[in-house]
């Protein structure tokens, strides 16, 4: 049955926290004391799991086929079944981290019920995405590993008011805020379904915040446009072309030259753990088989801190960005088409460029935005519509990745990103291009086109462009 908060829409707050040194140890010791709780549920939870699938009743339902219907109701019930009799069930898993909170005399000091909860069902639900093939393998928290706390309500042990976040009966903590962010007190106006804690390292220091689960929809600045929008979004580009206007750039430009500070840290590491343990490499330099004791020295952990502080402003900086490039292509849009791309392929050709820039994180968040305020989000399939190798008079051809400029014999010449970005806008309910439809608004829209090259070429003695601008 759905709860209340899956059926109501929610937003997010996440608001810093002051902590002195008192405060941030005891956030640490629960946190420690939920990562041994959440340890113990996924030991469980594989443990139950390994029970069902050593059974034969498992091993014959597995056979059954998943597209005919009476088989799919008979993979249902004895699932379930196997499910109620091994006892793996979200709400068992939960009854199991109650009980082992209430037996272990610390941690039933340190955490409340709620959070011993909310760690189970984590735990539970790794599990189950095991079980289900979505992922190879489950991990332990490590010691020392942050693990967050959160509740199931804003009533008991972690709960928000009036500027503060009380965590059990001795622990307050004030939530700094400021008074002039608008987005902030917009949200506090709307009722808080449940709090969770979380920490970050920020140049190698603890910061600790709290986030608030709201029932609503985020404060916002703008409202969506009114425009149909073409979208191509590759590794290293995005092309947008409306009907009053088109933009072509690189893709999160800023998080390449981050990128490049990282590589830099990373061979320092590399050339460090080296000259700390040279008998754990062999003469070539590769890293010897078998179970080593590494030894790690003072400036090799700075470096380490100095890495993950990179880490840190590369995802934040990536983050931000998105947020920047799908508000601005709101404010133009009120519907947006573009293809439906596989990004793990374009991990295996662009691996390192997909790593930083993250266009499918892009995309998820364009489309969550788009949606939620009414508006229209299509992906079509690349197969059918083929836009790098079409023009608009019908002719396919195949092109290069080299060759970034689109010429057809018809007299169609134009940037190649920006093309497909306008035959995106034309692509039917049906996944095929309208042919008549795009060849009728193509002399109104070559000149926006036009328009954006020139604007770029007017910028190009002043600063370098990638080689896929084609300029």
């Amino acid at each position: 049955m759905a709860t209340s908060k899956d059926r109501t829409p929610t937003f997010i707050a996440t608001i810093r926290l002051k902590t002195d040194m008192k405060a941030e140890k005891q956030l640490l010791v629960m946190s420690d004391c939920a990562r041994q709780l959440y340890n113990a549920c996924l030991g469980e939870s594989l443990k139950r799991l390994r029970g069902i699938q050593s059974t034969g009743l498992y091993k014959e339902t597995v056979q059954l086929s998943k597209t005919l219907e009476a088989d799919i109701e008979k993979r249902r019930v004895n699932f379930k079944q196997l499910n109620d009799t091994f006892g793996f069930t979200d709400y068992s898993i939960q009854s199991f981290g109650t009980k082992t909170k209430n037996d272990s005399k610390f941690i039933a000091e340190h955490l409340g019920t709620h959070i011993c909860q909310k760690a189970a069902t984590r735990a539970f639900k790794a599990v189950q995405k095991f079980a289900f093939k979505k992922a190879k393998k489950v991990w332990f928290k490590r010691k020392g590993e942050y693990v967050s706390l959160e509740g199931k309500n804003n009533k008991t042990f972690l709960t928000y008011s009036n500027g503060y976040v009380f965590v059990g009966k001795s622990l307050s903590l004030k939530c700094l805020i400021d008074p002039k962010d608008q987005w902030m007190q917009y949200a506090l106006k709307h009722r808080i379904k449940y709090c969770r804690l979380i920490r970050k390292e920020v140049k190698g220091k603890n910061r600790f915040y709290v986030q608030l689960i709201v029932e609503g929809h985020p404060y916002r600045k703008y409202h969506l446009g009114q425009e149909m929008i073409g979208l191509d979004v590759g590794p290293s580009t995005i092309a947008i072309v409306g009907e009053s206007k088109a933009e072509l750039k690189e893709f999160c430009q800023e998080v390449v030259f981050l990128d490049k500070e990282k590589r830099r840290i990373n061979r320092k590491l590399d050339r460090q753990r080296r000259a700390n343990n040279p008998n754990h490499y062999q003469s070539n330099g590769v890293v010897k088989k078998g179970k080593k004791k590494w030894i790690n020295s003072k400036n090799y952990i700075k470096t380490r801190s100095e890495h993950r502080e990179r880490e840190r402003k590369i995802k934040e900086v990536r983050k931000q960005i998105h947020g920047r490039d799908t508000n601005q292509i709101l404010q133009l849009a009120t519907s947006i088409q573009t293809e439906k791309l596989s990004y793990k392929a374009f991990q295996k050709m662009f691996g390192k460029s997909i790593g930083r820039k993250a266009p499918s994180m892009f995309m998820k968040m364009l489309k969550r935005k788009v949606v939620s305020q009414g508006g229209i989000f299509r992906e079509f399939p690349t197969h059918s519509t083929k836009l790098s190798q079409t023009c608009h008079c019908g002719a396919i051809k195949k092109k290069r990745l080299k060759d970034r400029w689109h010429i057809c014999e018809c007299g169609v010449t134009a940037q190649r990103d920006l093309y497909s970005a306008f035959l995106a806008r034309y692509i039917a309910k049906n996944n095929r291009l309208a042919i008549k439809e795009a060849e009728h608004n193509w002399e109104q829209l070559s000149i926006v086109l036009d328009d954006c090259v020139t604007i770029l070429k007017k910028k190009k003695p002043e600063r370098k462009f990638i080689s896929t601008f084609g300029l």
